[in-house]
């Protein structure tokens, strides 16, 4: 694994946004990621599963992640269309986002998402498209 991909993995799951979902980077490479999340009773609602911004908030990092297994470490990828499918409630174990690229352009990914709980059942399944911006670009 390059340096700078590990150095970026590193800093996503220090981030505060990873640390309140628990969340953690499994495995990064080309044109794919899987990140996982321990469920915790912080994120549960009030039906007593899993959130659905829990499991859409995994399915959207994975694809990022899948991102920049590609290659692509000087880019930002912003999120411009996200659809996801819960096809079934989760109360308890772990949840796994596993990303597959299916477009690469010069600025346009689409990414495929499958979310699976621990026994390995389809959970939700998400389509997401990312427009990559350079980190020149990006306005503070």
């Amino acid at each position: 694994m390059q340096p700078l991909l590990e150095k970026l993995i590193k800093q996503g799951e220090e981030s505060p946004f990873y640390q309140l979902l628990s969340m953690k980077i499994e495995e990064v490479r080309e044109n794919y990621a899987r990140l996982s999340i321990k469920i915790e009773e912080k994120h549960i609602q009030l039906l007593n599963t899993v959130h659905g911004g829990v499991m859409a908030s995994l399915a959207d990092s994975a694809a990022a992640w899948a991102i920049y297994g590609s290659g692509n470490l000087e880019i930002v990828p912003v999120t411009v269309e996200m659809k996801i499918n819960f096809l079934k409630p989760v109360k308890s174990g772990k949840l796994v986002a596993e990303a597959r690229n299916i477009h690469e352009g010069s600025r346009i990914f689409v990414s495929d998402v499958e979310v699976k709980d621990n026994e390995g059942s389809l959970i939700a399944k998400s389509l997401i498209t990312y427009y990559l911006l350079k980190i020149g670009e990006i306005k503070e």
